[in-house]
């Protein structure tokens, strides 16, 4: 074991360690969590923490007894009167669906990222218009589309494109000033086909990303129609927009799966024929049985909406850490109090009613504290709130990176927990916390750089 850093240190570290062994990829679920067990770390709470599947921290509550994603503690005291599992003490079992599989540590997804910030490039841009330019040229006869959306008359291929680009977004929420400047940007390479301009209420603009049952719909109906040769070309435009879009950070990963899925098929266009007389979920399945383990996460806003909803939070903790002070002062901001406290001010000015139903999805300790700071109107972490648009001073990002982040982040939660909800609309307007993050993000990339500009 390694004898650097406090507990959790140690045990993320000794627990990629183990992962990486050779023997780790062949080993039966009950090996591995022998294996792990020791790696378990307990605090005086009687909680238990476990470094496990998706290179994330798990936490186990006795007030529950079940094990969540949660963000791990970051105050300095806290980590240091962490113990490692001990002969004498009773750790918990481990369920198998925390454990780490090996590829979902391999590969680093990187932190979500909206479309804000900078535009997307130049070369993209051209590649893109080309990719829309041909699919246009599709006949509508041979590539119907029922959609309102788009405009009487759109063929099929242009709704490939539209709903490829929106997929592989890793948080489709755009900065409309990014477009401002003359010619059209990512956006505007659809803006005449659709039906109705882009309704820019509030400072963002927010895009519900179709599920991929919604995508697969393009494909399979013309597979059903007997028109195998205009399913593929709708793959094909699909295929050339995700690949374009691959080059771009802010898309890479999502679209790197969406290409798994969907690449087999220009090579065998037979592959889904034999769950075609069996439905969309059938086909649904096929698809998401042909995405890499290591991208499985990019499936959880189409299979497991809960389960994206708890990584959102823990991605939300994890950008707010450089905002909530330092760690050895009693002053000091758990990075997981704060994303809860982000996530009660955007519920409570819309659908406060929720903070139950949505709060079952998080550990006890946070799960009350939701319900607390929303119906509670002097709890403390409510000086996290925006206000008027603008966050708090001594809570706001130091850099134009962190503010990118934490906007990104709070988005996602955002657009996660309204998925969960079953799919209750974006407010127009938008919300009050990634509204606020962007307010921040202009007013510093505003002011005279004092040294290297920070890279996305």
């Amino acid at each position: 074991m390694s004898g650097d850093g406090d507990p959790f240190t140690r045990a993320e570290h000794d627990t990629r360690a183990t992962v990486a062994a050779p023997w780790w990829a062949t080993a039966a679920p009950l090996q591995r969590q022998q294996a792990l067990i020791a790696r378990l770390v307990s605090l005086p709470d009687r909680s238990w923490w476990m470094y496990g599947a998706w290179a994330r921290w798990y936490r186990w509550h006795p007030a529950d007894g079940r094990w969540f994603p949660c963000s791990p503690p970051r105050g300095t005291m806290v980590r240091r009167s962490a113990r490692p599992a001990q002969p004498g003490l009773s750790p918990p079992p481990i369920p198998a669906e925390i454990l780490p599989a090996g590829p979902d540590f391999a590969y680093d997804h990187g932190p979500p990222l909206a479309l804000a910030g900078r535009p997307v490039s130049g070369a993209l841009l051209y590649r893109l218009r080309s990719v829309i330019q041909e699919a246009a040229l599709a006949p509508p006869m041979d590539y119907p589309l029922g959609w309102s959306y788009f405009l009487h008359g759109t063929p099929s291929t242009i709704a490939a494109t539209w709903s490829a680009m929106l997929w592989c977004a890793s948080v489709p929420v755009f900065d409309p000033d990014l477009d401002s400047g003359g010619s059209p940007g990512l956006l505007g390479l659809w803006e005449p086909y659709l039906a109705q301009p882009f309704d820019d209420h509030g400072r963002l603009r927010w895009l519900v990303p179709p599920l991929l049952r919604t995508v697969i719909g393009l494909y399979a109906e013309r597979m059903r129609a007997g028109r195998a040769d205009a399913a593929g070309q709708i793959v094909r435009c699909m295929v050339m927009t995700a690949q374009a879009l691959r080059d771009d950070p802010r898309f890479k990963v999502r679209a790197s799966a969406l290409l798994s899925i969907i690449e087999p098929l220009q090579a065998n266009p037979a592959l889904d024929h034999r769950s075609l007389p069996y439905g969309d979920e059938a086909m649904e399945r096929e698809w998401t049985s042909r995405c890499p383990p290591a991208l499985g996460t990019t499936l959880f806003a189409d299979t497991a909406p809960g389960e994206r909803f708890q990584m959102a939070v823990y991605d939300l903790a994890e950008a707010l850490r450089p905002m909530c002070g330092d760690p050895e002062s009693t002053a000091f901001t758990e990075p997981r109090y704060a994303a809860v406290a982000l996530l009660a001010a955007d519920m409570a000015g819309y659908r406060p009613d929720l903070a139950a139903p949505i709060g079952n999805w998080l550990d006890p300790e946070l799960r009350g504290l939701l319900s607390d700071v929303i119906g509670q109107p002097g709890h403390g972490l409510r000086r996290l709130w925006p206000s008027r648009g603008r966050l708090p001073e001594d809570f706001r990002p130091a850099d134009t990176d962190t503010a990118l982040k934490a906007l990104s982040a709070a988005a996602a939660v955002d657009f996660a927990w309204c998925r969960l909800a079953h799919g209750i609309p974006i407010p127009p307007d938008g919300f009050t916390v990634p509204d606020a993050f962007a307010a921040a993000l202009d007013a510093l990339a505003a002011k005279p750089a004092t040294g290297e500009a920070s890279e996305v």
